[in-house]
């Protein structure tokens, strides 16, 4: 049990009688104010020290590991820009083959519709042409 302030100052004033206020307030400052078996001693400040030891050991194996994971995100990153470059080029291709063949098929009826009308318009004039003549 730990001793209470009251406590501490009753045994320093016993002292002060038996010893005298110099050498009493020498012992009482070698006295912890907690109980002696909570004091840390040297092997428990050793055997710390090798925990932080062997956390600082993972610490730096988890800051090798973060090293790779943001390698790794680096490369798949690039990886995903590359797709991207390659697909949107894909896509204006295939838009400039879909835009050709639209083009195409445009000028095909036209052509179609311009040599339709051409025949009725000769069509016409023949009928024409033959009416007057009958």
């Amino acid at each position: 049990m730990t001793a209470s302030e009251h406590e501490r100052h009753e045994l320093a004033a016993k002292l002060e009688e038996f010893l005298g206020p110099d050498q009493a307030a020498t012992l009482m400052e070698h006295l912890p104010p907690v109980r002696w078996d909570e004091l840390a001693r040297q092997d428990d400040l050793l055997a710390l020290r090798s925990d932080v030891d062997g956390l600082r050991g993972d610490v730096d194996g988890f800051k090798g590991e973060l090293h790779d994971l943001r390698n790794e995100m680096t490369r798949t990153n690039d990886r995903i820009d590359h797709l991207t470059e390659v697909m949107e080029l894909r896509f204006e291709a295939l838009g400039d083959r879909i835009t050709a063949h639209v083009a195409e098929r445009v000028d095909s009826q036209t052509k179609l519709l311009v040599f339709s009308l051409l025949g009725a318009v000769l069509t016409a004039a023949a009928i024409a042409l033959g009416s007057n003549t009958l």
